[in-house]
């Protein structure tokens, strides 16, 4: 009964640390649009480390009194696995919306310059990609309300998987600046990105068996004790039992925990 509710909390912990897919808010589309460059990711990663402190307090409290020393390493396995998979799982959301947001800002660099090579102005050629391309919406408004179209792509290239609107924005600008043809240089980003974009599948697809190894380290533990069990022994009542086995649960829980992050990191590393 303890272990359910200890995996009931770990759950909800889990939950409650992976944020949901963040809604787009309507701001100013000015000068703060600019300011989105300030911010960084670093809010949101404290944020996501004091909600797993919390998270391990609250388990760790509710187990050490509903069944004393034991519940509390019961509970502390619990969090660890439990931050583990949150983690996992966050940053698997957060590629794929990367990847996303890559594929749009390609999309809009080639949508952008074909409207550029028929002869549309440059304003009216963002408006019509604009309709077709939400990565480009925000300089957009900005265009209509007389804003600095690079200054917004600067904004938004802090974000994850938009540094592409770096070259966007200074191909614009050097064309806005000396009159010279914008439909050339935004082809050349365009064709630059889809480049990037295709490097990064490949280099994913030879990272799959990294991956896959760490996934069968994380179910490898069970796999133990499964085996201790066919072999005639009792493995969770030993791991239930006393100090000892207490301390071999906590420690190789933490230990296979640890194995996946490394590879995890390893694998981020290489694609970064």
């Amino acid at each position: 009964m303890m272990l359910m509710i200890c995996l009931s909390c770990a759950a909800l912990a889990a939950w409650w640390a992976v944020p949901p897919p963040a809604v787009r808010q309507h701001r100013d589309r000015l000068a703060a649009q600019a300011e989105i460059r300030s911010a960084g990711p670093w809010p949101r990663r404290w944020r996501y480390a004091a909600l797993i402190g919390i998270s391990w307090g609250v388990v760790i409290v509710l187990g050490a009194l509903l069944d004393g020393p034991r519940g509390m390493v019961l509970a502390l396995v619990v969090a660890v696995v439990g931050s583990t998979v949150a983690g996992l799982a966050q940053g698997r959301r957060q590629r794929r919306s990367a990847e996303r947001s890559r594929a749009g800002v390609a999309r809009g660099c080639q949508v952008l310059a074909a409207h550029l090579r028929v002869g549309q102005v440059p304003g009216v050629a963002l408006s019509l990609a604009a309709a077709e391309c939400p990565v480009l919406r925000d300089a957009d408004d900005a265009h209509r309300l007389g804003g600095d179209i690079p200054r917004v792509w600067w904004g938004q290239s802090a974000r994850p998987g938009q540094a592409g609107l770096q070259d966007l924005a200074r191909a614009w600008q050097v064309a806005v600046q000396t009159g010279a043809p914008m439909a050339g240089p935004l082809e050349q980003v365009a064709a630059t990105l889809s480049a990037d974009q295709s490097l990064r599948a490949v280099v994913d697809g030879e990272l799959s068996a990294p991956r896959a190894t760490g996934k069968i380290m994380a179910v490898l533990p069970a796999c133990g004790i499964g085996l201790g069990y066919l072999l005639g022994g009792d493995p969770i009542s030993w791991l239930l039992g006393g100090p000892l086995g207490w301390a071999c649960l906590l420690t190789g829980a933490v230990l296979a925990c640890l194995g996946v992050l490394w590879i995890d990191a390893l694998a981020r590393r290489a694609t970064g």
